[in-house]
């Protein structure tokens, strides 16, 4: 178990489940700081490398704060794996990086037999504008900012069932940056906020839940969905975190029976670089999804925010 506490600009650390670390520089300024890596999830390496920058990006996003500063994390075979594919991921990250505003000042790389790629990711907010996933309130609406899937459709890349649309589609959400999401969302009056990722929408929703002592309802044909992205989940191209997930949640999320066994691993679908979720007042949730849309973001109202209940999520259809 790792020490949590011992300095009193720490504002944000392990003792809580936000996306990531805050640091108070001063009045005005606070450092958010995160990292993230994983293993190929498109067989393109400069997607790939743009993906994973995205996705370690989001973090930062998601607290509201503006990246600035990236340190590589790279692990290859150290012989015998084609020098062209790292320089692809490296040219991947750049690409993000530079649309981002960010700069990759440095890295790290070991031998390892299986590659993974991802940033270091550093940025800046006030401290007025920092987000927690902590601060949802009963009556509040629950806005989704990108389609689910992506980790299905990466489960049919690897085994060549996707067809070119479906890949170019989820290629095209996980490179595109939360960037103008947050700054959208800094107009709105958001009690809490977080990205939707590995663990899944009804994963990531349970932390903002259990943060904020409340419970969530979910209409499961809410959200956005990734062409082919249910037909494929149908087939059975279901990864092993998405099933994960399911078991984790399975305790505090009362799954109503109309709800379909492919609409439950969509909602827990293991995804990356996925949209913000946000919590916010009813009477403002439409103007965002419009602003969110307008900006190229697949977004949906996804449900609402509920006083805490037995169960944490009620989903139904």
């Amino acid at each position: 178990m790792l020490p949590t506490g011992g300095d009193e600009n720490l504002l944000v650390g392990l003792e809580s489940p936000d996306d990531a670390a805050v640091y108070a520089l001063d009045s005005n300024r606070v450092l958010v700081a995160t990292v993230d890596f994983f293993t190929p999830v498109v067989d393109d390496p400069e997607d790939f490398g743009a993906i994973a920058a995205a996705n370690s990006f989001s973090d930062v996003y998601a607290m509201g704060a503006r990246p600035v500063l990236a340190l590589s994390v790279l692990a290859v075979p150290a012989t015998g794996f084609p020098a062209e594919i790292t320089a692809g991921i490296l040219r991947g990250a750049v690409d993000a990086c530079t649309e981002a505003g960010v700069v990759i000042a440095g890295g790290h790389s070991i031998d390892d037999p299986e590659p993974k790629f991802g940033l270091v990711a550093l940025g800046f907010a006030h401290p007025s504008e920092l987000r927690r996933k902590s601060g949802a309130r009963p009556g509040d609406a629950l806005v989704l900012g990108k389609a689910l899937g992506t980790g299905v459709i990466a489960t049919a890349i690897k085994r060549d069932a996707a067809d070119r649309p479906a890949i170019r589609a989820a290629v095209r959400s996980m490179r595109q940056l939360n960037a103008e999401a947050t700054a959208i969302s800094h107009g709105h009056e958001i009690h809490a906020m977080t990205d939707v990722t590995g663990f899944g929408l009804i994963g990531h929703l349970r932390e903002m839940c259990d943060a904020s002592e409340v419970s969530a309802r979910v209409l499961a044909g809410a959200p956005r969905l990734l062409p082919d992205a249910e037909a494929l989940a149908a087939a059975g191209f279901v990864p092993g975190g998405t099933r994960r997930n399911r078991d984790a949640v399975a305790l505090v999320t009362d799954w109503k029976e109309e709800v379909s066994s492919t609409m439950r691993d969509l909602l827990c679908d293991a995804q990356t670089s996925g949209g913000l979720l946000a919590a916010l007042p009813r009477s403002d949730a439409s103007a965002l999804v419009a602003e969110w849309e307008a900006a190229g973001y697949a977004s949906s109202v996804i449900g609402q925010i509920e006083p805490r209940d037995t169960a944490t999520i009620v989903v139904e259809a």
